[in-house]
This record gives C-alpha cells, sequence and structure tokens, in this order.
C-alpha cells in the first residue's frame, strides 16, 4: 500500500511539473513557426470553432495569447485567429519588430548567414514568397529561414502593413458576414451587446482597438464588433464592371494550385493536391472553350510558378476573371468536414465569387461552405478580378473520392462555367 501511495504521489508531481513546463512554454513563445502543410486558424481556442483562414508550413505568426493549448495569433493581414499548439513550434522571433515582407526579385533572392554578398549562401528565395522580418541594416533584412537568423538584401523585398492600422483620412468600411452578428459596448466578449446585425450590414469604421473595429450603430451609439466576423473594404472601393457582357468574348486565367516542389494537401489514399488541381484545370478549361472565352492556364505540366509569377499571368494577358483551385484539408483529419468554398480578398470581387459559389453549390454534390474574405496572395496581389477555390477537403475519404472522380469534375467545370456566365451577364 505504501508503495503503491508513493508511485501516485510521484505520478502527480511529475505530471503537474510537466503541465508548468508546458505552461511556461507556451507563455514564453514570442512566435511560432507552421509545421502542418496547411493549419487552420479558428475563431476561438477549439476544434469546435470555425475556420476564419489558412496558413502554410513555414510562415511564422506572432503570439498573442494563449488558452486551453492554443495559441492565438496575429496574422500578417492584421486579423487574429487561434491555431494548435501541437501543430507549431516556438520560435524565438520577437513578436513586437517583426513585420511581414513579399520577395519581389525576378531571378530570386539569396539568404545569407550573414549581411554581406561575400557571406554563404544558406538557400534562395523565389518571387511572391512571403517572409517574416525581424529587423534592418544597412540595406539588409534580418529574417528567420529553417529555423535560423539570416540576412536577404532589403532592395528586393517589400514591406506590407497590417490592413488594421487604419488611416484617419480614409477610413474603411466593413460588412457582416453572418447574421445575428454582435455589436458589443466594448471590445471584448464580455461587452453587452447593444445591436444585431444581418449578413450584408454596412458600417463605416470609426477607428481599432486591438481585434475590435469600432462602429456607429443604427441608434447612432458607439459600438465594437471583432475582426474575425466582418469583411473589411476602403470607402471608395465599388464593384467593378468587367468590360465584357459575355463569357464567349472573356479571357478567363485559371491557376491549378501548387505544382513542381509544392505538392500541396495530400489524402489518406495518397491523392496529391497539385496534381488534382492541373486535372480540374484542364477539365474548367475545356468546358469554357466550348462556350467561346479565352482560357489560359497558369502551368499546363507538374512546375513551379511562384504566387507573384501566377499574378502576372492575369495581369499580363488583362484577365476579366482569375480563378484559382485548390482542395483543402483539415489538421484534425476529421472526415465529418467537407465541401467547397470560395474565397476572395476585395470586396470589389465580391460579385464574382458569390457567383461561382451559387453555382457550385448548386452543381456539387458536397456541402457548400459560402463565400468568403481569404488573405491568400494570388487574390490578394491580384490586378484583375480573382477568386480562389477549394473545391473538397483532401482529409474527407468521401471527398477524396469525389476529386479522383471525372464526373465530380465535369460537375466542378459545369458550376464554374455558369457561375462565370452569369457573373458576366450581370
Amino acid at each position: 500500500m505504501k508503495n503503491k501511495f508513493l508511485f501516485i504521489t510521484v505520478l502527480s508531481a511529475l505530471l503537474i511539473a510537466a503541465g508548468i513546463i508546458t505552461t511556461i512554454a507556451m507563455a514564453n513563445a514570442n512566435a511560432v513557426r507552421v509545421q502542418a502543410e496547411v493549419l487552420n486558424v479558428r475563431n476561438g481556442p477549439g476544434l469546435a470553432y470555425d475556420v476564419t483562414s489558412q496558413v502554410r508550413k513555414g510562415e511564422v505568426l506572432r503570439v498573442i495569447g494563449e488558452e486551453n493549448k492554443w495559441y492565438k495569433v496575429r496574422l500578417d493581414n492584421g486579423n487574429s485567429g487561434w491555431v494548435a499548439s501541437w501543430l507549431v513550434e516556438n520560435t524565438d522571433v520577437s513578436a513586437a519588430s517583426n513585420s511581414v515582407a513579399i520577395v519581389n526579385s525576378e531571378d530570386g533572392l539569396n539568404v545569407r548567414s550573414k549581411p554581406s554578398t561575400d557571406s554563404s549562401s544558406l538557400g534562395i528565395l523565389n518571387t511572391g514568397d512571403q517572409i517574416n522580418v525581424v529587423s534592418e541594416q544597412n540595406g539588409w533584412a534580418q529574417i528567420q529561414y529553417k529555423g535560423q537568423n539570416a540576412w536577404v538584401n532589403a532592395s528586393y523585398i517589400t514591406i506590407r502593413e497590417s490592413t488594421t492600422k487604419v488611416d484617419q483620412s480614409d477610413l474603411q468600411s466593413l460588412t457582416i458576414r453572418d447574421d445575428s452578428t454582435n455589436i458589443r459596448s466594448k471590445p471584448d466578449l464580455s461587452g453587452q451587446v447593444i445591436e444585431k446585425a444581418n449578413s450584408g450590414n454596412s458600417y463605416e469604421i470609426q477607428g481599432v482597438q486591438g481585434d475590435w473595429y469600432q462602429v456607429q450603430t443604427t441608434k447612432g451609439q458607439t459600438g465594437y464588433v471583432a475582426n474575425w466576423v466582418v469583411d473589411v473594404g476602403t470607402k471608395s472601393e465599388k464593384p467593378t464592371k468587367s468590360k465584357t457582357t459575355k463569357l464567349s468574348e472573356a479571357t478567363i486565367v485559371l491557376d491549378p494550385g501548387h505544382g513542381g516542389n509544392d505538392p500541396g494537401a495530400k489524402g489518406a489514399n495518397g491523392t496529391i493536391e497539385k496534381k488534382a488541381t492541373l486535372k480540374t484545370a484542364k477539365a474548367i478549361k475545356t468546358r469554357l472553350e466550348q462556350t467561346g472565352a479565352k482560357v489560359i492556364l497558369t502551368r499546363d505540366h507538374d512546375e513551379y510558378i511562384s504566387l507573384r509569377g501566377r499574378t502576372k499571368v492575369a495581369s499580363k494577358h488583362n484577365a476579366d476573371a482569375f480563378v484559382s483551385l485548390h482542395f483543402d484539408s483539415l489538421e484534425n483529419e476529421d472526415e465529418n468536414v467537407s465541401g467547397q468554398t470560395t474565397y476572395y480578398y476585395s470586396s470589389a470581387d465580391k460579385g464574382l465569387a458569390k457567383s461561382i459559389n451559387k453555382s457550385l453549390g448548386n452543381t456539387l454534390p458536397t456541402t457548400n461552405r459560402g463565400a468568403r474574405v481569404g488573405d491568400f496572395y494570388v487574390v490578394r496581389e491580384n490586378s484583375q478580378p480573382a477568386v480562389l477555390l477549394e473545391l473538397g477537403y483532401l482529409s474527407s475519404k468521401a471527398d477524396e473520392n469525389n476529386i479522383n472522380s471525372s464526373s465530380y469534375r465535369t460537375q466542378i467545370a459545369e458550376g464554374v462555367t455558369e457561375g462565370l456566365a452569369n457573373y458576366f451577364a450581370n
């Protein structure tokens, strides 16, 4: 009995110590690096919360809080969300000094061990790659590269500011994403609900406090709405109208996601995202060309194309629409989650996204998860009307079977074609 008591005591002490160590490790994390190929960002600390966006392997996220073994992180678009702590690793990057930059060197950018062209090269970054800048000195930018401090020539990168930094001379407006969204009396979930807003309701942004936008309610009160439940656009931003009213006269750029040394997600049965997106793009191309549309693929075989290179194809051909094709995946491999989602970044492209999403919802046998804002480079940095389609979950066996079906690709092609036709007609 005495030995049993001693064992229980020791075991309890070890568990408590492990918990303390975990808590300390999480509390000391200024930034974390994504380890999963695709990591969902959720609007709360748990798998039951909705996915608001996704980040990719290798991205560094700033930690601003933690709860229940989940990190609250700041994304590069200024929004925040929660990620599972077991799918990221801590880094020594200072959250206070981190900035996000995009590589703009056409011939590739050398990553060096020291801020000098005479130092050894640790690797090459491609145009369009996103990096986290820790500091700058004498024309060089210090970054985190494969777990170590490294340097790049600062003249070949572009620093991006957070979208939550509102210019008072050009305040932005926001649009409510879902019905019964709470407008609160203070910028906190404990704030009293002073108004309920429905999907499509718009408010002018009066200011920003942390993760909350200050707005004026319909009764003239000062209220606050969480930034993860709204879409944001500038006051001057208006829906654009394509120069053509017929799909037969349109130029469409289709972008099969991933390729080359970037395979994308992988399904339980071995489906590789980069192969599936290319097959799907070719099916859509065939259907669109039957209508008379001019169709251009960003890639027509298995090759790596930088994100910037993809958007440049749209700009070069003055595309009437850019459609990027992807297949989603969940980190917890929940087979019950399936369906397709349409993403856009600029509110000017919301009409295009809704039109395609509606047609896909009517055509595909899977759940329609709606059209929503997504901070993806190929839609964010695109000069042409652009959307990104997640056409099924490779983490779902049912969706993976669909994705490998030629009939499913045909349905996708019909949905995209119908959606584009309706967009141009209206």
